[in-house]
């Protein structure tokens, strides 16, 4: 039987690509006032850059995706010559967080968790650094694990574990619903849950990797394909 529904956030619930540029503009936007020459060195491109250097000098830091935003914007604002760079780099962050989770969510991802939730215990497990109470979805999730928060990323076991452990259930009696066939189908099916593929761009499955349980290329289709494994479970 199938108990719990354990998410991924970013390209899963919303699409993530259009969300960090819009918060990079942002981020350009008040530094133009508090940091120009930052804009003037890096512009839009060099948050890449800064990104790729930090990677290579700090790769332990690679999973927390606040660390390595402050990492990079302290380095830039540091070459920058700005001797309060540290406070600086906090104060853009702050700016940048703010957009990042102002997200737009898929067609149906809302009704759909509101639909779920009515079921089942729900996780939110992601490799981002997007916040439930942000982006407005606290209410419909019971917990939620990042990257940041257990020290690794997914596929890694680790934050599949750490949810069976919080929900207490065995790994059967939990689906995880994600974007990525490595992190998020491939991470879940290593600890022996059922996995649902959003594929909502109809992209060709890996052949390397073994198929998700289901996959859906809508959101509207989500609660209908959790029902039918569920049924299927509960007839064997």
């Amino acid at each position: 039987m199938i108990k719990a529904l354990t998410f991924d956030l970013d390209d899963t619930l919303w699409a993530v690509g259009p969300v960090i540029h819009a918060a990079n503009l942002r981020l350009l936007k008040w530094m133009e006032s508090h940091a120009p020459r930052f804009v003037e060195q890096y512009g839009l491109q060099g948050f890449n850059s800064l990104r790729d250097e930090v990677l290579i000098q700090q790769p332990e830091i690679a999973h927390d995706m606040t660390k390595l935003r402050l990492a990079l914007l302290e380095l830039g604002l540091a070459r920058c010559a700005y001797q309060n760079y540290q406070d600086l780099a906090k104060a853009g962050f702050e700016v940048y967080f703010a957009a990042r989770n102002e997200v737009e969510f898929f067609p149906y991802a809302l009704q759909q968790l509101e639909q779920l939730k009515q079921s089942y215990i729900m996780g939110a497990l992601t490799n981002g650094n997007a916040e439930l109470p942000l982006v407005g979805l606290d209410h419909l999730f019971d917990f939620a694990l990042n990257a940041a928060d257990v020290g690794i990323a997914k596929p890694a076991p680790d934050m599949f574990q750490q949810a069976l452990q919080q929900m207490q259930l065995d790994p059967q009696a939990v689906i995880h619903i994600g974007d990525n066939p490595e992190a998020d189908i491939f991470g879940a099916q290593n600890l022996g849950m059922h996995t649902i593929w959003v594929n909502l761009h109809k992209q060709a499955w890996p052949q390397h990797l073994a198929p998700a349980t289901a996959e859906v290329n809508h959101l509207a289709e989500l609660t209908q394909t959790v029902q039918r494994i569920h049924q299927h479970l509960d007839n064997l």
